[in-house]
């Protein structure tokens, strides 16, 4: 890096590191992963500060980084069924690039939660908001992790259909 970073840049950078986190979890659910690509993506923003237009607007530009970062490690890790379809992430992620986006995402992820049975956001507020790994998750709840594994796939494939179809709703109504 030969330039320093501008105190404007970190103030910027300090500034959205929480939504930038957020949309990282939007890409991929896994918190501990989720702040490796973080720290990845702070790296990359960093050696790229001077070619930051300070007319355009830093998380659209950050979150656009934060998508690569994200690919880039689902691309390096690709090891999971569980990790979302390439062109849904695409999809989602050029939706919450802008800040409109961000919000309907937010918005149709949170009425898909509320329509899971009690018992299914159990699990996903244990897996997710708590931030055990799997197999912590399956001891908590006193579960194999084959049983829980296979029952966080099915949640997460419906919530996605489920928010593929609330966004498609609200872009409808929105025309």
């Amino acid at each position: 890096m030969n330039d320093p970073i501008s105190f404007e840049f970190s103030q910027l950078l300090t500034q959205s590191q929480r939504r930038i986190y957020a949309f990282i979890l939007t890409l991929l659910p896994n918190r501990s992963e989720a702040e490796d690509i973080l720290q990845e993506t702070n790296l990359v923003l960093c050696r790229k500060a001077a070619e930051y237009d300070p007319d355009k607007h830093f998380l659209a530009w950050a979150f656009k980084i934060a998508r690569y970062q994200t690919m880039a490690y689902l691309k390096s890790r690709s090891r999971s069924p569980l990790v979302f379809q390439e062109d849904l992430m695409e999809k989602l992620s050029e939706d919450a690039e802008s800040m409109e986006g961000f919000g309907s995402l937010q918005r149709a992820l949170a009425q898909c939660l509320e329509k899971l049975t009690k018992r299914n956001r159990e699990l996903i507020r244990i897996r997710y908001e708590n931030g055990l790994s799997l197999e912590e998750s399956a001891k908590k709840l006193g579960k194999p992790k084959g049983t829980v594994s296979m029952a966080l796939y099915r949640i997460r494939t419906a919530l996605w259909r489920c928010v593929e179809r609330t966004l498609n709703e609200m872009s409808t109504q929105a025309r």
